[in-house]
């Protein structure tokens, strides 16, 4: 289809309560909305995330490549720009099935499904808000739970979990997230010390690819990659030498969901497991990927999309689950 306009504007999503990450807290951030519309009259729209930590590019740098790429310098001007190819990416999508009239994950996979589960994010500056925040997401329906540690010493993240494995009981289950936070060496007694609890897998317990590989076979936890994979050559590496039982797929922060269905597929024929999940972005950008993981069967571990509850801005209608679940008719 023939794009007749299409607009780029910079907008500031801030949260509810500060988000606490070994990268530092999260209060506010900017994206970047890109709206195309179509001959048909019908609009399509993409958002690009750059997080500082997380993503490659910051977000000058990915709005001047989402410019140069409106202007009709054409796909070259995305090359290196992961969080802009994602908007892009995103967009055309979305017109697509917008113009087809049909849900996004119908348009990428018919007999995929419209609802489903998702496990939420907690955050707690203390233990007791900590357990407060899970259990209140137990009680709206959750049976997923995913906390983030390494910012603080060991023994208090080993608090906070106990206290949360104790509210809400034995079943449901709870992932973690270090954002490589550990060192190598300081890994192995964190993991132990942590599997009590009961831990689903863990997101990054450290930096880089080898380092994963060394770390996953002496976790007593499953070990899931993330920031340690932005490119094809970083997933080739993560496959051959084992680094991981899980890959997390964030589509914002590696180039869109087209790549992340790439890349699922690569990851599941090397052995492991895929997790589709957020990178704390819009509801825009949470829609693309929930459509993906629909699309793509990547339901078990559930999908980490449900952060738009965090959002004190969003852009767009919030995608909010109900009942543990997101509705993407």
């Amino acid at each position: 289809m023939r794009i007749v306009e299409a607009g780029v504007a910079r907008h500031t999503l801030t949260y509810n309560a500060p988000i606490a990450t070994a990268h530092g807290r999260i209060t506010e951030r900017q994206v970047l909305l890109l709206t195309l519309r179509g001959e048909d009259g019908h609009t399509g729209v993409g958002e690009a995330a750059p997080l500082d930590g997380f993503t490659r590019e910051g977000i000058d740098e990915a709005e001047a490549a989402l410019l140069a790429w409106v202007g009709e310098d054409g796909d070259g001007s995305l090359a290196g720009f992961p969080t802009a190819c994602a908007a892009v990416d995103a967009a055309l999508h979305d017109l697509a099935a917008t113009s087809a009239g049909v849900p996004l994950h119908h348009y990428l996979n018919p007999e995929s499904p419209t609802l489903l589960p998702v496990a939420s994010l907690v955050v707690g500056d203390t233990p007791e808000q900590l357990v407060a925040a899970a259990v209140g997401a137990i009680t709206d329906g959750y049976r997923v739970l995913k906390v983030k540690v390494g910012a603080l010493p060991i023994n208090e993240d080993m608090e906070r979990l106990a206290a949360v494995r104790q509210a809400i009981g034995p079943e449901p289950a709870i992932r973690l997230d270090a954002n490589g936070a550990w060192s190598p060496e300081a890994a192995p007694a964190n993991l132990n010390s942590l599997a009590g609890s009961g831990i689903e897998f863990i997101e990054e317990p450290v930096s880089g690819i080898p380092a994963l590989a060394d770390i996953m076979h002496v976790s007593p936890i499953p070990v899931a990659a993330d920031e340690s994979v932005r490119t094809p050559f970083d997933l080739d590496r993560l496959i051959a030498t084992g680094g991981a039982d899980l890959l997390v797929l964030k589509p914002s922060a590696i180039g869109g969901i087209s790549v992340a269905a790439r890349w699922a597929t690569r990851a599941r024929s090397g052995g492991m497991g895929v997790v589709v999940t957020s990178l704390l972005e819009s509801s825009v950008g949470i829609r693309a990927a929930a459509h993906l993981a629909s699309a793509i069967g990547s339901l078990d571990p559930v999908p980490g999309l449900a952060t738009a509850g965090l959002l004190a801005t969003d852009l767009g209608p919030p995608l909010l689950p109900e009942a543990g679940s997101l509705n993407l008719a």
